[in-house]
């Protein structure tokens, strides 16, 4: 019986990003039904190519894998391909490519074939029907706690890592007819692409890891228990630096460690699902248009709770959020692509007694401990067959092209520091910081902070010219610049308060 206990109420909410925009492609798009296998794309649409269901058995079964094309629409400023990945695992990029190619600028669609490609388990790649299928059957199964599991994972995991994908980007590289490829991938991208460049490093022409991951941890298990220290940076700066806050919230988080719920002065009680929610509450991304965080109904809502322990405007806040959040699981099945993609590429597992020790979680973090060590389930009790991916050293051997690596200093799905750990793995790489205004973000490239925009721009026209590790500083829209004081004093104080 494998634990997915967990996954339905928390894989949704952590996983590292999901697709930027529904599944509605341009007019011109060609229908499932009308594309061909061997197709070579010659307009925009939908199109499939079949490879290896087992890339170390090329003659095997084949299976089909989908992607979208956008073509140049300049043949003579044509470059090459663009590869997109949206991150996960688990998000299509398909259902990304209108919102993408609206976001970038015109230089890019004018020089490059924009390939779109559904990983393994997503759109209707792959094993996509399957998991859909099976995601319907544990959702029945879940309350009963009756869900076996072993029999669906064993048989397609082996085939869903992180090394298949990659194989299957060669596949259409070389089905496309290009020497090399050029790649922008976000957040779990960031693995993706950094893996093709490891096990293809000659075909890498240019490659974009946005809101990287860190090479250096080699399960899941690592992964998180380092999470635990970011989320509760962030928390730090979105409570203003307010440390009786921090204090408040981790005796808050003690009281519902110990199986008991927080009772406010005004009569609410919580228990540890809704202290849990309050914390990733305290680390959701900002909104990136305008909405300052200081003023917004959320952080009214828990500073009152964590000054003056009147919990009421938390509790409205909570019951309205969890009927949205609830909708968005039961219509997804990223929380199930999620652990078999991430335990698949496992280097180092860890065994069940280790998966299973809180310890390391609580001394990363007296508050976000618990709420992580609940995610790092994903692996407990794998029994399928895993295909490791490349260690840092590995990476740091086979790469030695430029690669540009943008990081987020309050990144909330992927920590800065694992930013920098791409960083000092891929020698011959540039990193760019992003701090500021509205900076609880994840995702930067084509996404309004100009400064990002243009560097990337330029380095996928050029990759080959060195560009030099910037920090660029996301501004305050124009409307509120008239009345910048708070926003003066926190920036002041942040930068005083930096250890």
């Amino acid at each position: 019986m494998t634990r997915f206990k967990h996954l339905l109420g928390l894989l949704i909410i952590f996983s590292s990003f999901s697709s930027l925009a529904a599944a509605t492609i341009a007019d011109e798009q060609l229908p499932f039904d009308s594309t061909s296998n061997e197709e070579k794309p010659s307009r925009n649409g939908i199109y499939s190519l079949k490879v290896p269901k087992n890339h170390k058995s090329p003659d095997g079964e084949k299976v089909d894998i989908y992607y979208f094309f956008h073509k140049a629409t300049s043949e003579s400023d044509r470059i090459g391909l663009l590869f997109f990945n949206f991150g996960g695992p688990g998000s299509d990029a398909i259902g990304g490519a209108e919102y993408m190619i609206k976001a970038l600028p015109v230089s890019i669609t004018k020089s490059f074939d924009l390939i779109f490609l559904d990983p393994r388990g997503t759109g209707k790649s792959a094993f996509a029907n399957e998991i859909r299928k099976y995601a319907n059957e544990v959702r029945k199964c879940k309350e009963k706690q009756t869900c076996d599991t072993d029999a669906f994972i064993k048989d397609i995991a082996p085939y869903m890592g992180t090394n298949a994908v990659a194989d299957d980007m060669d596949a259409l590289r070389e089905h496309l007819g290009e020497d090399k490829i050029s790649y922008l991938g976000y957040s779990y991208g960031t693995r993706l692409g950094s893996i093709y460049a490891e096990r293809y490093p000659d075909r890498i022409r240019a490659a974009v890891l946005d809101s990287s991951m860190s090479p250096i941890f080699e399960n899941e298990g690592g992964l998180d228990i380092d999470m635990a220290k970011n989320y509760e940076k962030i928390a730090e700066y979105r409570l203003n630096y307010r440390f009786e806050r921090l204090k408040k919230l981790r005796n808050m988080v003690g009281i519902v460690r110990n199986k008991s719920n927080y009772q406010t002065n005004d009569g609410y009680s919580f228990d540890k699902k809704n202290i849990y929610t309050l914390l990733y509450f305290l680390v959701e991304k900002d909104n990136q248009d305008s909405i300052d965080w200081f003023k917004s109904k959320m952080y009214a809502a828990i500073t009152k709770l964590l000054d003056t322990d009147e919990g009421k405007d938390f509790h409205d806040i909570y019951i309205q959020k969890q009927k949205k959040q609830q909708e968005q699981q039961e219509q997804s099945t990223m929380g199930f692509v999620y652990p078999i993609v991430s335990c698949t590429d496992e280097i180092t597992p860890l065994t069940n007694e280790e998966i299973s020790n809180e310890d390391k979680y609580w001394q990363s973090s007296m508050i976000y401990g618990g709420l992580l060590f609940e995610r790092s389930q994903t692996c407990l009790n794998w029994k399928a067959e895993r295909s490791p991916i490349a260690s840092a050293d590995d990476i740091n051997r086979s790469i030695s092209s430029n690669i540009l690596i943008i990081g987020g200093r309050y990144d909330p799905n992927t920590a800065y520091n694992w930013a920098e750990d791409m960083h000092k793995t891929i020698k011959s790489s540039t990193l760019i910081t992003v701090d500021g205004y509205n900076s609880v973000l994840h995702g930067f490239s084509f996404s309004g902070t100009k400064c990002v925009d243009e560097i990337t721009t330029r380095y996928l026209f050029n990759p080959s010219k060195k560009i030099s590790d910037t920090t660029c500083k996301r501004s305050p829209p124009n409307n509120q610049m008239s009345s910048p004081k708070n926003w003066r004093e926190r920036v002041e104080y942040e930068r005083l308060s930096k250890p």
